[in-house]
């Protein structure tokens, strides 16, 4: 079973860098992504359990993917770091990694300031720029046509997730709107392989394995440059997680697991097929 979450407008996936209401000067950036990190994916799947009273703790998921359907097309794609996708299209596999880059049209640039909570005024110095993703122009694109469903899909495994159905929730930076809505199955022929949908947090890794604990994987990288990046974990309230290696999404993985790495039940390291 799947949840897809559908962004109401444009909405940004920030991956690091400078962008961030705590640092001060003239304008801070970021480094931004079609796709969201699992973090941002577990925190709206939590909100959306504890609002909805069906538990604390959100269950493990795996991706994000992005999907979208048209009258004639269906698309299912994955992230392919940077700033890129691969996409099975109608049952094809295509790589469309140069449809979205940091110059094209897709993204959004916005100004922010940062707020005194208390004081309910604007921080001097404090300006930050977000790029927003318009994600129904990019799979307009993709398409060919303007998509009749479309949003960033993850496969989850608990019949409580059909009641989330038309949730309304906060999603990405900036808290932007999204909607919530449950899918059976995805109608769209797969091509047989597998690939890493998010990143994986490991212990070591080189340009044709990657190990954790006691385990490793072979990966192959394609049309792919091996990432490997140091990336939080996320935020919980009042401190931020580790900041632990990574391998970044896109690469092909050959393994029996389903997943690699650590905190898998939190989204890391999803191997989905593609």
């Amino acid at each position: 079973m799947y949840l897809l979450i559908r962004p109401l407008g444009s909405v940004a996936f920030r991956w690091g860098g400078l962008s961030s209401i705590l640092l001060s000067g003239p304008m801070s950036s970021g480094f931004f992504e079609p796709l969201p990190l699992p973090s941002t994916i577990y925190g709206a799947l939590k909100f959306a359990y504890i609002m909805n009273k069906l538990g604390d703790e959100p269950p493990a998921f795996k991706g994000p993917m992005l999907y979208a359907e048209g009258t004639e097309k269906r698309l299912l794609c994955i992230h392919s770091y940077s700033l890129g996708l691969k996409c099975n299209i109608n049952g094809q596999f295509e790589d469309c990694g140069k449809i979205v880059n940091v110059s094209d049209d897709f993204f959004e640039k916005r100004i922010g300031i940062a707020l005194e909570r208390n004081k309910k005024s604007a921080k001097t110095g404090y300006i930050y720029m977000e790029k927003m993703l318009d994600i129904f122009r990019l799979t307009s694109s993709i398409l060919g046509e303007a998509p009749k469903s479309y949003g960033i899909l993850i496969e989850i495994n608990d019949q409580n997730a059909k009641k989330l159905d038309g949730f309304v929730l906060p999603f990405g930076g900036e808290s932007r709107v999204a909607k919530i809505s449950y899918m059976e199955d995805v109608d769209i022929k797969r091509v047989g392989r597998e690939f890493l949908a998010s990143p994986a947090i490991i212990d070591d890794g080189d340009e044709n394995q990657i190990i954790w604990e006691n385990r490793r994987a072979s990966i192959i990288s394609s049309a792919n440059k091996v990432t490997y990046r140091l990336l939080s974990l996320g935020f919980e309230i009042n401190r931020r997680l580790p900041i632990r290696l990574a391998l970044m999404p896109g690469i092909e993985i050959y393994n029996d697991y389903g997943y690699v790495g650590y905190f898998n039940d939190r989204g890391w390291g999803s191997v989905v097929e593609i």
